[in-house]
């Protein structure tokens, strides 16, 4: 039997907010950037990175490649930060997680210049801690590093843990240390069709279906 949950880990952008990032003019500058740092890197954003900086590292050329590429990557933060809004029954969800003494965390693949900027704008950063932004890792999600560093500093098992998210980026980082996952429906991957690979426990179409879940 599955344990109680005790803990909520959420995705930001596509899950507490809708998703505003220019994926495909944003990563075809990426992949532009990388060229010229001598990366020759696939995938989306977030698998762009994580192959460079698998490569930099051994290097000593991480901190090197965050200099040269980060400043993209918050320009384009910053661009969709002009038009995030928070979807429906974001606060309301945080606040019913509260009053259960569920704990509530936040791990995104958003820098955390614009990170912050919009849970402050948004009333949301009162009941998430820790955060972790695109900062304060190495690796982004698909990879689970910032998932479990986060459960690690709440003193958190994953078998007591929900992450909530939109996209199979999300899925992945969450089953990798053995977390229960709900997709919201609208974000990064459309449909259920993205999921087909790595299903999620739950698909919800509303915010307030977590609490239901946990309940």
């Amino acid at each position: 039997m599955d344990k109680l949950i005790r803990t909520v880990v959420f995705d930001f952008e596509g899950t507490l907010v809708d998703f505003q990032w220019r994926l495909e003019a944003a990563q075809t500058e990426l992949r532009r950037a990388f060229a010229e740092q001598g990366y020759v890197v696939e995938g989306n954003y977030a698998e762009m990175w994580n192959a460079a900086a698998d490569l930099a590292a051994p290097q000593g050329r991480l901190e090197a490649l965050r200099r040269a590429l980060f400043p993209v990557y918050d320009r384009w933060d910053a661009d969709a930060l002009t038009r995030w809004s928070p979807r429906l029954g974001a606060s309301a969800l945080l606040q019913r997680l509260a009053d259960r003494h569920v704990e509530s965390a936040m791990v995104s693949n958003v820098g955390r210049a614009a990170l912050g900027a919009a849970l402050v704008r948004f009333g949301l950063q009162r009941r998430l801690w820790p955060v972790l932004s695109r900062d304060d890792v190495i690796h982004l999600k698909p990879n689970p590093e910032g998932v479990s560093a986060v459960l690690a500093a709440m003193k958190a098992p994953a078998e007591e843990a929900l992450f909530v998210g939109d996209s199979l980026a999300d899925v992945c980082a969450a089953r990798a240390i053995g977390m229960r996952v709900a997709i919201i429906h609208g974000g990064e991957s459309q449909g259920a069709a993205a999921f087909a690979a790595a299903p999620p426990d739950w698909m919800v179409s509303r915010l307030g279906e977590i609490a239901d879940l946990i309940a």
